[in-house]
């Protein structure tokens, strides 16, 4: 994501959320560790995933359910995201 998405992106969390709030990050990643590893690694320790793999096994789709404290540290998690090859957030 660039920055104009970005800022997009945190004005309308601005606008359709009263912070703090429950949050839910959906992502789908080749089904490998390390690139499990490194969503795990974006949460706080203790983060409860929700993993469900596709038919043919080659991809898993992760759920996250955290409480943000404002729109910044949503859109921290996704820069982080967009950093790892090969994921689709949704």
């Amino acid at each position: 994501m660039d920055q104009e998405k970005y800022q997009k992106l945190r004005e309308q969390l601005i606008e359709s959320t009263q912070w703090p709030s429950l949050y839910m990050f959906k992502f789908i990643i080749p089904n490998k560790d390390e690139k499990l590893d490194a969503v795990k690694a974006m949460f706080p320790k203790g983060t409860k995933f929700a993993f469900k793999t596709s038919k043919d096994i080659r991809f898993i789709s992760i759920t996250v359910k955290i409480k943000m404290k404002n729109a910044d540290e949503v859109i921290d998690i996704y820069s982080q995201a967009n950093k790892i090859e090969g994921l689709l957030a949704l």
